[in-house]
């Protein structure tokens, strides 16, 4: 007669193990597949949604425009022009800070042209005596909005004198004697108003 021979209890225990870790891989696997055909379905229905929105909305964004009021309208109706600078007059000048010590560069702005600035950044550097720069701003002066911020200045329209003062310079040593400083103006940007009737 023969003998059946046992498994060993340590066997058993790993073909349990081997089991259970064959039956976790093969779940996991079968919902990752699911999840990522879920998401494949679900970003494409979501781009091609976009799509066609985006698309509508470009073909249909001159009627937009026009359904707006006349304010916003002009709002949008502006255009990079950057030879209308020769039309800005730009001076610079600097003053301390009384309690920082920190130059502050206080500029004036005239609008010699004939069109209505919707936004102009201009750069500020304060050279020394050997021209080499120590300090430089940059900041927006004129913008397609006035609101109650310092930051939102207001379009600058023919004729006009903007006096503007900018915050201290936080960077580098304090200076306390600005007679040696020379201010130079860069315009970085300038968009002016386009004429709607000639549209």
């Amino acid at each position: 007669m023969n003998g059946q021979t046992r498994m060993s209890p340590i066997t058993a225990l790993f073909l349990g193990l081997f089991g259970v870790g064959a039956v976790g891989i093969a779940s996991g696997t079968a919902i990752t597949l699911y999840a990522m055909r879920v998401i494949d379905t679900t970003v494409g229905e979501v781009i091609s949604f976009a799509d066609g929105t985006l698309l509508s909305t470009l073909e249909n964004l001159p009627k937009i425009i026009e359904s707006l009021p006349p304010s916003i309208q002009d709002l949008l109706d502006d255009e990079r022009r950057p030879e209308y600078a020769s039309q800005i007059a730009v001076t610079v000048n600097f003053l301390v800070d009384p309690d920082s010590k920190r130059i502050r560069p206080v500029m004036t702005l005239i609008n010699n042209g004939s069109e209505v600035v919707s936004l102009l950044a201009i750069r500020v550097a304060a050279l020394n005596e050997n021209n080499l720069p120590v300090r430089e701003w940059t900041e927006v002066v004129a913008t397609p909005l006035a609101l109650d911020d310092p930051d939102w200045r207001g379009p600058l329209f023919p004729g006009s004198t903007r006096y503007v003062v900018l915050s201290s310079s936080s960077r580098g040593p304090s200076i306390g004697n600005i007679g040696n400083l020379r201010g130079v103006v860069e315009i970085s940007e300038l968009r002016v108003w386009g004429d709607r009737d000639e549209m």
